[in-house]
């Protein structure tokens, strides 16, 4: 195996390891420990750091090539859109059968929510970002190359749901859980057709700005 085939496998399993930290509720005096977080951080390094063998040297994350890259694959245009109609979904259902899940939500995201609404949309634009990067730029097109395309896919939106894990009542984590699921499932298919992590990060940062005032 290829010394650069090594470093991807090693941090494949990283990443998968720490998105699952927050389903062990491992306490540390009391504590929850958190480490998901830590997991983009990893998939950021681990991206730049195998993009230096890419042919392309944009390959992945390309910021001029947005609007050709949806001009040129209208099927991602489309995909990209799915988010907001899931969001929008997911609350009005929330709001009618399981209003407890916002209060869910504002908690598990209490991080990068401010009073500061400026400092709050640039704080989840980063985050997001740094999610696109490492979970669709190196992530899932990793695991593209050593298993099919649907399984990854899974695999990918699977942990990256994980990762998002908080603890409440089995049924309010597990509708949060799955609509995590589903849209991580469509950034990672508008990531497929364009092969470009900011062309997934838009409905990404989007929805989520969306959820925030939603909710």
């Amino acid at each position: 195996m290829k010394k650069n085939n090594k470093s991807v496998i090693i941090f494949l399993i990283v990443i998968a390891i720490l998105s699952l930290t927050n389903i062990l509720n491992i306490k540390i005096d009391g504590e929850l420990l958190k480490l998901s977080g830590i997991s983009v951080i990893v998939g950021v390094v681990a991206f730049f750091d195998t993009r230096k063998t890419n042919k392309i040297k944009d390959e992945g994350l390309n910021i001029k090539t947005i609007f050709k890259d949806f001009k040129d694959h209208p099927k991602a245009m489309v995909l990209a859109i799915l988010p907001f109609i899931t969001c929008i979904l997911s609350t009005v259902i929330a709001n009618k059968f399981l209003p407890e899940v916002n209060e869910h939500i504002n908690n598990r995201a209490s991080f990068a929510i401010s009073e500061d609404l400026i400092k709050t949309i640039l704080t989840i634009a980063v985050l997001t970002l740094g999610e696109e990067i490492a979970w669709r730029g190196f992530f899932q097109k990793q695991t593209t190359k050593i298993i099919k395309f649907i399984p990854s896919i899974i695999l990918t939106s699977l942990l990256f749901a994980l990762g998002h894990y908080s603890t409440g009542s089995f049924v309010i984590v597990t509708y949060d859980l799955l609509f995590v699921f589903i849209d991580s499932s469509l950034f990672g298919l508008v990531f497929k057709e364009t092969d470009n992590a900011w062309c997934s990060w838009i409905p990404h940062f989007l929805a989520d700005v969306i959820s925030l005032f939603l909710i």
